[in-house]
């Protein structure tokens, strides 16, 4: 099985837990797997114990060692660094010669890069450089908005994949390179309770970074209106920069009783926790800069935790829920957001018991990230 090396830009990013879920499920699938990052954050609890995280650092000297080693591979390398107009050839290749020597180093035989922007262009000239495979996959604000040189990026990948078909159908425009897809997974043994919750009050939990994107400005005005007609409750996990915006907006509207901020919570506490909430809503929209979430794992975590999902018909949200396991609404909007608030307050608990039911068992079918990380293993074994 080949070595494969995860290139992301910062690791490790608590809210970015598809990327420790895919390298745990790797390496379960047989896989070496490293981690390569331009920026260590802090450690990560539930990495698995066996990957070695790897800083890629600026040297002059191992560059030039490397590229006297190795003179073809350091042609090849340059002549990559050539394709792109975003970034600098010389900052390319330079730091394409550092990538390479880990490659060399740490005997790696594939880089499978996370996001699409500029450290893909590295991770491309540092493969070229050592004379390896390279593939990507994309997320959202590095393909809908800082998509430079994504055309020449997609050319020069092996394959790229896309994590849902709205993306798939975005990449395949550029008429460059393999697209292929996969949804992100979830990991089954640490997202696994069983649907419990039968209460009549309306517990809803929202997980995620605290960003336009999210859309819980459309959300908290539907609530305010429903507070009036049901006993209903919104905790809120994650931190980010809206967050003090959002805790005015809740006392400007008068639900501060209603609303909880709970700040950032481990994917251990979601993982036991999510089970006692009615429902995970996430009422995603696309922000005024064109970023969305284009395959949100927060939806399958909380529908493997055997909760029904209340979201709206945005990129890889409409794919992941149906009727069975929740509602949907139009994006950005608090007319639509109130309504499908409404049906769910107004089913049974035994009828909100069956939908999260339904949502464990769509998950187990369709989203487990073992069964994800043998495909992309699949892929990379081909080439």
């Amino acid at each position: 099985m080949k070595h494969i090396g995860i290139v992301v830009p910062s690791f490790h990013i608590s809210s970015e837990t598809f990327v420790v879920t895919e390298i745990n499920a790797l390496v379960k699938a047989g896989h070496k797997v490293s981690v390569l990052t331009f920026e260590d954050l802090n450690e990560c609890s539930n990495l698995n114990k066996n990957v070695e995280v790897i800083i890629i650092k600026r040297s002059i000297s191992k560059a030039l060692t490397y590229a006297l080693n190795h003179p073809v591979k350091a042609f090849n390398g340059a002549l990559a660094a050539t394709k792109f107009s975003s970034i600098s050839i010389i900052s390319l290749f330079g730091l394409g010669l550092n990538i390479g020597d880990i490659i060399k180093e740490q005997k790696i035989s594939h880089i499978h890069c996370h996001f699409m922007h500029a450290p893909l262009a590295y991770a491309i000239v540092g493969s070229k450089t050592a004379g390896i495979t390279v593939s990507s996959i994309g997320h959202g604000h590095d393909v809908y908005v800082n998509d430079s040189d994504i055309a020449q990026k997609l050319s020069m990948c092996d394959f790229s994949v896309a994590v849902c078909n709205d993306m798939v159908s975005k990449l395949n425009e550029y008429k460059a390179g393999k697209v292929e897809l996969l949804h992100c997974g979830v990991d089954l043994h640490l997202f696994n309770s069983k649907p419990s919750r039968l209460n009549e009050s309306v517990k809803l939990l929202f997980i995620g970074r605290l960003v336009e994107k999210k859309g819980l400005q459309f959300l908290f005005p539907a609530i305010k209106k429903l507070s009036r007609r049901f006993p209903i409750t919104l905790d809120i996990v994650g931190d980010g920069p809206l967050v003090n915006d959002y805790r005015l907006m809740c006392e400007e509207l008068g639900i501060t009783e209603q609303v909880r901020f709970l700040g950032r919570k481990t994917p251990f506490w979601i993982s036991q926790n999510a089970v006692n909430y009615s429902a995970l809503v996430a009422p995603f929209c696309v922000s005024g800069n064109g970023d969305r979430d284009t395959g949100p794992l927060v939806l399958k975590e909380a529908m493997a935790s055997g909760i029904p999902v209340i979201t709206t018909e945005l990129m890889g949200a409409k794919e992941i829920v149906d009727d069975s396991v929740g509602f949907k609404c139009e994006p950005s909007s608090i007319e639509g957001l109130e309504n499908v608030l409404v049906k769910f307050c107004e089913l049974t608990p035994y009828q909100r018991y069956i939908k999260g039911t339904n949502a464990r068992r769509t998950v187990a079918s369709k989203y487990n990230a073992s069964s994800q990380a043998k495909k992309l293993s699949m892929w990379v074994q081909g080439l």
